[in-house]
């Protein structure tokens, strides 16, 4: 079976399609002048926790070095520098206003997803080279 990185929809990665379908998503949510009335149910810093978890595990998925400081720390700084941008656009949004720790629950998401994914990485390539050594 092919793996998901492999599967192209109109020529594109299946990946890097699922990645920017659900980067627009968290724009769009991030830059309505009102939350739906679903979403209050839910704190507001949890939510920016798993938004930008998933969109650094989007981006650890959907890139590939084996310079991997470089490759993360990259991942890392896009990240916050998306989570300071979002957070500062709000200003001009009505009914909305940039939140400092909305930033740090952004940040936090992104290492948290970017440290299990290298530590996942890091374990299966120790795993795959002791296989490949018996």
């Amino acid at each position: 079976m092919q793996s998901v990185t492999g599967i192209r929809l109109f020529g594109v990665r299946l990946a890097i399609v699922a990645l920017t379908i659900y980067w627009c998503a968290i724009f769009t949510g991030t830059h309505l002048p009102k939350l739906p009335s679903g979403v209050g149910l839910f704190n507001d810093k949890f939510l920016h926790f798993s938004a930008f978890f998933m969109l650094a595990t989007f981006l650890c998925y959907c890139t590939n070095s084996t310079r991997l400081w470089r490759r993360f720390g990259s991942i890392v700084l896009v990240c916050m520098t998306y989570g300071l941008l979002d957070e500062l656009t709000q200003y001009f949004i009505a009914g909305r206003y940039p939140d400092p720790w909305d930033f740090v629950a952004d940040t936090c998401g992104t290492l948290t997803a970017v440290s299990l994914y290298f530590f996942g990485r890091v374990q299966w390539g120790k795993r795959m080279s002791a296989c490949l050594t018996k």
